[in-house]
């Protein structure tokens, strides 16, 4: 069965804890809470009463993360409420489509590093942040606009945190947590301004905020595309630990 999640349900929250799938909608939950038409919570209850699945939409970018679930009730619930997009395990996006649209690793932050030499603007404006992911083609960033409002939205509530390095005065890259819960952060918008590349900047600074997180006492993990990037994050301390999918409204689902 897959119900709507109500304010304080702590078994939901518990199960988002397995991994950062459940992070992202965790954060998001913990955030903006029942309160808001745009964002919505489920969850799949099965026979026992167990968590099988949990499941967020801001807008219209779906989250799910599942542990033997019912998956055809799954995909037949996210074929009923519609989506643009849906992140998830790349073991669970199998169960709903061989149409594979985009996927990549886990990778986790293993050890605490000397933090790399970098100066931090902290003067910057969200949208040098936006101009430089964007102009580096990350995946999943829309119009400035709904991701001001939702950027803002997190930070404020310390859900998210972004950094800007600075050179001569210019925003010469960023990196963010992008999700941060009680037990994990999820990091990304890692980007440097064509201008600045190879100096060693994006490691800097995702390093840094790395070092802090897992301070902090939290499993701190990133995604990465199944390139070469993943070479680079292993040179700073992340590990694979397992991997994520994309599927768009485009892919055809089972």
């Amino acid at each position: 069965m897959v119900k709507s999640v109500e304010k304080g349900d702590e078994v939901f929250l518990g199960f988002c804890d397995r991994d950062v799938f459940g992070t992202r909608i965790k954060a998001y939950f913990n955030c903006y809470s029942t309160d808001y038409d745009f964002v919505k919570f489920w969850v799949q209850i099965n026979e026992n009463g167990d968590v099988t699945a949990a499941i967020s939409r801001v807008d219209g970018d779906m989250t799910v993360t599942a542990e033997n679930a019912d998956y055809e009730e799954l995909l037949q619930f996210i074929k009923i409420v519609g989506y643009s997009t849906i992140q998830c395990n790349r073991r669970v996006a199998k169960e709903f489509t061989d149409d594979e649209t985009l996927w990549g690793y886990v990778v986790r932050f293993e050890n605490k590093t000397e933090n790399r030499r970098v100066s931090l603007k902290n003067d910057y404006e969200l949208k040098e942040i936006y101009n430089i992911i964007k102009a580096a083609n990350l995946t999943g960033v829309g119009e400035y606009l709904p991701w001001l409002s939702d950027t803002t939205f997190r930070i404020n509530r310390n859900t998210a945190e972004p950094i800007v390095a600075e050179i001569d005065g210019n925003a010469a890259g960023c990196a963010m947590v992008l999700f941060r819960t009680d037990k994990a952060a999820l990091l990304g918008a890692v980007a440097t301004s064509p201008e600045y590349r190879g100096r060693g900047i994006a490691g800097a600074l995702v390093t840094r905020l790395a070092n802090q997180e897992l301070a902090d006492g939290k499993r701190t993990e990133l995604l990465c595309k199944n390139d070469s990037i993943v070479d680079f994050y292993k040179s700073i301390g992340f590990t694979v630990k397992d991997e994520w999918s994309l599927i768009t409204d485009e892919t055809k689902l089972f």
